[in-house]
């Protein structure tokens, strides 16, 4: 039977020489153990079906490392789901950050709820009767469904026929999105796929939740899951959002991809989107500049700007500060099912990053961003290890984005993403070690080095931030404009005095003074005339201080926070958390009540923000970077900013602040400015 099989198969190949699929086929087979005979029947079953022993090939030969979580393995997280589940049937979408309320309950209840999660191989578990049923309704879809009929048998088994992405699928999805879009696919049978393609995606983005911070910060575990807890309970970062979204492009015959890359340019966490293949050309490709968002237009990749909304001239911002609209990107990758030929994880004979490991990872830089060749001098001529990478920073680490063999002492990366901090560095045991001098790559594909041992000083530098002044924290801020105070004695506030207006955007903090020897028993807060913007209103702390520089305790009424942004966070002395009143109630205000009229001599106000200013009475610590991250000594901020003299110039620096926080990025001081990488 076994040599039969393999005759037949050898037949239906159309090249008469042994080529490398059928290598792959047979690695595949002999990979998949005890389950080869449920392989076997698959390909038998679509024998005399010649698109569809082609597409059982491509499936089978591809499937080589592809995975499924064990679902016994993650028992303990399913109360989580179950829970999301419930939630989500009954009420169609998360409301007012509940999903917080949900695994802070259960976590309480359940402390040792977390998942350690074990893979099972797709080769060596898969069944036959999922495989052919799979295929059977993939040809259904793009035989009889009337937009599909341009798309080519090619894009089709590339793009449409995959049965999974990231190692995630159910066996039940086909079923389960075909029956979910059924009316939506009698209404657009007269649009073209990509039309169909965006309605799906639109769909899904009002519902799914992708929520980085609940799972990767707050409830770590919970992550990996399977599909059907995806499919039903609608919430995950946005790998899980774009595995779901995939999954559901593809069951309606749209062709689709994950396009990632490892880590942002300027900012910390690899990220994931989807892409429709077939888009329209990009006229004009993504340059890493700072530009403010305009429309929808802007965004070729997902979540490039820090806020997807038009934001006028945001006023009053510091000289010495400049907002930062957007992230950069270094390279872009795409997660093909298809084995790439070309990938490193076929290649390498030495240990790799995690994220080349993955034989699908197909280079598509230039499809997307402003890229140039570059050729990058090394410190060595050989090295113990074979392959050198260029790496971008994180909020901690050098991250591998790219890699390249060098040749004697220059390694030529190709398609590297311009306006972005790089460093050439060899990877051995997960630890990154520098292999030549960090660099720009700027606009017009030059090299800029940070020159070593340079006698060019720079009398004093003025530091006011551990990161840059992003977009998100602007509008925070921007949000408090408007914000009224006042001071009166009366329970029912009738003798109120307003004592001051926010009236220019806080950087990080702002106060005011009460000029007056008059004692008052309430400081109220009314926010009711605030803005309207992307986000609700938010602040993270109001501090009353009275004679001699005593803070005041007082007591808090007033609106009603939401969710874990309760009103107490105003008063609760830490500037992240924050308070976040509900907007469907009538009346926006807080009211202090300090128990007896008090002299009242400053009132501090904290919008809410990321907490990366400098700040007075903290302890701060200057680094600059010559092949590793060498001190310049530590020093207590003051009057919110540091003060380091005689440095050396045109260096690449970072501060780390001891006393609170974790987050810092990479800068150079230009012009009396913080620049930041």
């Amino acid at each position: 039977m076994n040599t039969i099989l393999l005759i037949l198969i050898a037949i239906s190949f159309s090249a008469c020489s042994y080529n490398n699929d059928d290598r792959q086929i047979e690695y595949a087979l002999k990979l998949s153990d005890k389950n080869k005979q449920n392989l076997k029947q698959t390909l038998l079953h679509n024998i005399n079906q010649s698109p569809k022993l082609t597409a059982t090939k491509f499936l089978i030969q591809n499937m080589i490392g592809k995975q499924k979580i064990d679902n016994g393995s993650i028992n303990k997280s399913q109360l989580y789901f179950d829970a999301f589940t419930i939630y989500f049937n009954n009420q169609g979408r998360y409301k007012n950050d509940i999903q917080y309320i949900i695994c802070d309950s259960i976590k309480q209840l359940y402390p040792d709820a977390e998942s350690r999660p074990l893979y099972l191989l797709d080769l060596q578990h898969i069944s036959s009767d999922f495989l052919i049923h799979h295929i059977d309704y993939c040809f259904h879809v793009w035989q009889e469904y009337p937009w599909c009929k341009d798309i080519d048998f090619d894009t089709f088994c590339k793009y449409i026929l995959p049965y999974t992405t990231s190692n995630c699928y159910w066996e039940q999805a086909s079923d389960f999105f075909e029956q979910k879009y059924a009316t939506l696919r009698d209404t657009v049978s007269h649009k073209s796929y990509k039309e169909i393609g965006e309605i799906i995606s639109e769909d899904i983005d009002k519902t799914f939740v992708q929520n980085w911070v609940l799972f990767s910060q707050k409830h770590k575990g919970l992550l990996p899951t399977t599909f059907k807890n995806l499919a039903t309970a609608q919430i995950g970062t946005c790998l899980e959002a774009n595995i779901y979204k995939i999954a559901a492009l593809r069951a309606n015959g749209i062709p689709a991809a994950l396009n990632t890359f490892p880590n942002w340019g300027n900012a910390n966490s690899s990220h994931f989107w989807t892409e429709i293949i077939g888009d329209e050309h990009i006229d004009k490709l993504y340059d890493n500049t700072q530009r403010p968002y305009i429309s929808k237009s802007d965004i070729l990749v997902d979540n490039i700007f820090w806020k997807n909304t038009y934001s006028p001239t945001l006023k009053d911002i510091p000289p010495y500060a400049s907002i930062q609209y957007c992230r950069t990107i270094p390279k872009v990758y795409r997660i093909n099912y298809e084995i790439q030929q070309n990938s490193l994880a076929l290649q390498a004979k030495e240990e790799i990053p995690d994220f080349f490991k993955n034989p699908g990872v197909e280079d598509i830089t230039d499809k997307y961003i402003v890229c140039r060749d570059i050729e990058v001098p090394l410190w060595e001529g050989k090295h113990k290890k074979k392959y050198v990478y260029l790496c971008c920073y994180d909020d901690n680490n050098w991250i591998p984005v790219c890699w390249s063999l060098p040749r004697k002492k220059r390694a030529l990366f190709p398609k590297v993403g311009v306006n972005v901090l790089y460093l050439p560095a060899y990877y051995e045991n997960g630890t990154i070690i520098p292999a030549g001098d960090a660099f720009i790559l700027t606009a017009e594909g030059e090299i800029k080095h940070f020159p070593h041992n340079t006698n060019e000083i720079e009398p004093s530098m003025t530091f006011y931030s551990k990161t840059p002044y992003r977009l998100h924290t602007a509008l925070q801020a921007a949000g408090t404009l408007g914000t009224c105070f006042s001071v009166c004695n009366r329970k029912d506030l009738s003798d109120s005095l307003r004592v001051y207006t926010i009236d220019k955007l806080p950087f990080y903090e702002d106060s005011f003074k009460i000029p007056t020897h008059t004692k008052y028993r309430y400081l109220v807060c009314d926010f009711q005339n605030t803005p309207t913007f992307q986000d609700p209103y938010s602040i993270a702390e109001i501090k009353v201080w009275g004679e001699n520089q005593q803070l005041i305790e007082g007591k808090l009424t007033g609106t009603k926070g939401i969710s874990e942004n309760k009103l107490e966070n105003a008063i609760d002395r830490d500037r992240v958390s924050f308070y976040q009143p509900n907007k469907f109630e009538k009346q926006q205000y807080i009211v202090f009540d300090f128990g007896e009229p008090r002299k009242i001599e400053k009132v501090e106000f904290y919008p809410r923000s990321d907490d990366n200013r400098i700040v007075t009475g903290e302890l701060y610590e200057l680094f600059y970077w010559d092949k590793k991250w060498i001190s310049l000594g530590q020093q207590y901020a003051k009057e919110n900013k540091l003060t380091y003299h005689d440095i050396r110039k045109n260096a690449l620096f970072r501060i780390h602040n001891h006393t609170r926080g974790k987050e810092h990025r990479p800068f150079t001081y230009e012009n009396g400015k913080q620049v930041w990488w």
